[in-house]
């Protein structure tokens, strides 16, 4: 006697290992996609003539189909962890075509090692360097309300600019991505992002390698993070030792929200879920404000170095009297910080008047906006900011001193900025 339940997982296993639907099979049959179901479930049999024709479409022996695994082979497919491969491999084809295409980038496929021949010409000392980047605490959120696009071009940045705040420009990025079985859409929209960033800073895309594990990952969630590489020569890098007495201090604001700065507004969000669709200023949402990416500073700082008009790069995590912030400043010298000139944005402004915070820890957790120090020399101050403004807006907002008052504090505030 015929075993249903075997025919129906026979029919299932195979044809899961020809990457097709109940409906693909059914409309391939002339049958219902309910008939289909049935067999598989075991509740039904097709009848002779059908049986000849899935054991063609499926490729396999009427044998195999009647006598379930038994008169053959036991399958297991990756269909079966829920994995697509042939629709990801389609995906990783599509992702390939976004590489840049660059004299310098001799190979860069998917899985493979990337071969890149950086421009060595007129350097004395040529340096690599190279820096593994993950987005941080706000990527879940991203990943939860659909800011894929912003989380990549933040993640971009970010990895910029901790290059190039040693003067080092960066040169070539290959962004990975672990996930579940992702559609389509959302992982070349992530692979278009982190392509438009990389042209927006002048660094060579080397592609999104993509490692589906839809065993450990659901079908939305990612881990995503970017390896870049640069190439300096030793004479030009930043390391902090020209800072010197008298320096001014300029800030360069970005949009959004810091990572290290993000725990802070999960507990806001934890609070007042309200909040997450309010508008800030009245026409944009706080949730949009929130996961703006990081501005790009490779451009400007580049120039700036190139014409000896910069003594030191700050990168500012979560707050601009973090001392840790001013780690290169010379022993001795700190920087006295004033906040008046800053225009702080509205997204700041909404979050200091939710009153969830006084202005002393308002200030130690948030940057006001500025995301980026300089120290150039006080004479040369104009001359700065008129090369940053072909590129940002920038805010003097301080210098750098040497204050008996403030020992070792690396960094304080001021009341009126002293230039």
């Amino acid at each position: 006697m015929i075993d249903r339940e075997k025919v129906g997982r026979a029919i299932a296993a195979q044809r899961r290992e020809k990457g097709l639907t109940q409906k693909q099979l059914a409309q391939a049959l002339n049958v219902s996609y309910q008939a289909v179901s049935r067999w598989e479930q075991g509740i039904s049999l097709p009848s002779v003539d059908i049986i000849y024709d899935i054991a063609t479409m499926l490729e396999t022996t009427v044998d195999f189909l009647l006598n379930g695994f038994a008169g053959e082979r036991r399958v297991i497919s990756y269909m079966d962890s829920g994995l697509d491969v042939k629709r990801l491999h389609m995906t990783k084809e599509r992702l390939t075509g976004l590489v840049t295409t660059d004299d310098m980038l001799l190979h860069a496929k998917e899985s493979d090692p990337v071969f890149f021949r950086p421009d060595l010409v007129g350097m004395d000392e040529p340096v690599s360097v190279f820096a593994t980047h993950v987005p941080g605490s706000k990527e879940r959120f991203a990943m939860e309300n659909g800011y894929d696009r912003e989380i990549c071009m933040d993640l971009v940045a970010n990895a910029a600019n901790n290059l190039i705040r040693f003067g080092v420009k960066p040169a070539v990025l290959r962004a990975n991505v672990l996930c579940g079985n992702n559609d389509e859409s959302q992982l070349l929209a992530m692979g278009e992002a982190f392509k438009e960033a990389c042209e927006s800073g002048q660094i060579v895309f080397a592609g999104m390698q993509v490692a589906a594990q839809a065993v450990n990952y659901s079908a939305c969630e990612y881990k995503i993070s970017a390896f870049v590489t640069g190439i300096a020569d030793r004479k030009n890098i930043i390391t902090g030792e020209q800072i010197a007495e008298g320096d001014v201090i300029i800030g360069l604001p970005a949009e959004g929200i810091s990572s290290i700065s993000y725990p802070f507004i999960k507990v806001i969000l934890d609070r007042r879920p309200d909040v997450l669709d309010a508008k800030v200023d009245g026409h944009h949402a706080f949730k949009d404000e929130l996961m703006k990416p990081n501005t790009c500073f490779v451009k400007a700082i580049d120039e700036l170095n190139k014409k000896h008009l910069i003594h030191g790069v700050f990168s500012v995590d979560r707050s601009l009297f973090n001392r840790r912030c001013y780690g290169i400043m010379p022993r001795g010298l700190g920087a006295g910080i004033c906040i008046s000139p800053i225009p702080v944005p509205a997204l700041f402004q909404y979050i200091y008047n939710l009153h969830m915070m006084d202005r002393e820890c308002f200030l130690e957790n948030f940057s006001l906006g500025i995301s980026t120090l300089l120290a150039v020399p006080k004479e040369h101050c104009g001359a700065a900011v008129k090369v940053i403004e072909k590129y940002h807006r920038c805010y003097v907002i301080g210098r750098v001193e040497r204050d008996e008052e403030h020992a070792d504090a690396r960094v304080w505030m001021e009341e009126k900025l002293k230039l």
